[in-house]
């Protein structure tokens, strides 16, 4: 696993990988850290790296399937709060015998250019991060958008994809995620996805490309 780095243009927002899976730590109002989907493989250089950035104070598994570091990062960082949106929580506490509170506290944490998105129409509780900078949007996704596996690796592409097991294991109903997602995209108009799969995605086209290629995977 990489070391925590930020990400260029993105205030407070780092940004660490293992192979084609991404942790990403966000800096909060009081200097502490959330981090957002962690990945299994700390070691020592990881967690120094987080060390110079501040004091690890949540743990944020973004959907149920999102939970196969839990264990590692609750022992590496004992005075986290583990954190999940409500949907998930059920599913994340019977598979990891772990206990989640919700995301009430933490978003008051979060500094004012960072907001949750809520989705709508998923059955695994996704939520994804908006962070709003020099007159533009990102956002943190899940499982909803990846890049191409050719492109995984690379550290930025500007092609998306669906991640192969989203239609089927993520969305519960296409007729509520469908008008959600478009509406999201026409608002928020973001330029650079950094997901959960695979490397960073940017392209003054992305709001186009992400609406082309949710079309065609599921209408």
């Amino acid at each position: 696993m990489s070391k925590f780095v930020e990400y260029p243009g993105l205030t407070g927002i780092y940004s660490a990988t293992k192979g084609t899976l991404r942790c990403t730590a966000i800096k909060l109002r009081g200097g502490s850290l959330c981090l957002f989907s962690p990945v299994l493989g700390l070691t020592d250089e990881v967690k120094n790296s987080l060390a110079e950035l501040g004091d690890v104070s949540y743990l944020l598994a973004p959907n149920h399937y999102h939970n196969k570091g839990l264990s590692e990062y609750v022992d590496a960082f004992p005075q986290a709060s583990l954190l999940a949106p409500d949907e998930a929580i059920p599913r994340l506490h019977k598979i990891t015998g772990l206990e989640f509170q919700d995301l009430a506290y933490f978003e008051k944490s979060l500094p004012a250019h960072i907001s949750v998105i809520n989705t709508s129409g998923l059955k695994t509780g996704e939520i994804w991060l908006r962070v709003q900078q020099n007159n533009s949007n990102a956002w943190l996704v899940v499982d909803a958008f990846c890049t191409m596996k050719e492109n995984a690796k690379k550290s930025v592409s500007d092609r998306p994809q669906i991640l192969g097991t989203f239609p089927r294991m993520g969305v519960d109903d296409v007729h509520s995620y469908l008008p959600w997602v478009y509406k999201q995209i026409d608002h928020d108009k973001p330029t650079l996805i950094l997901p959960c799969h695979g490397s960073a995605i940017e392209s003054p086209q992305l709001p186009t490309k992400l609406k082309q290629l949710v079309r065609e995977t599921f209408e």
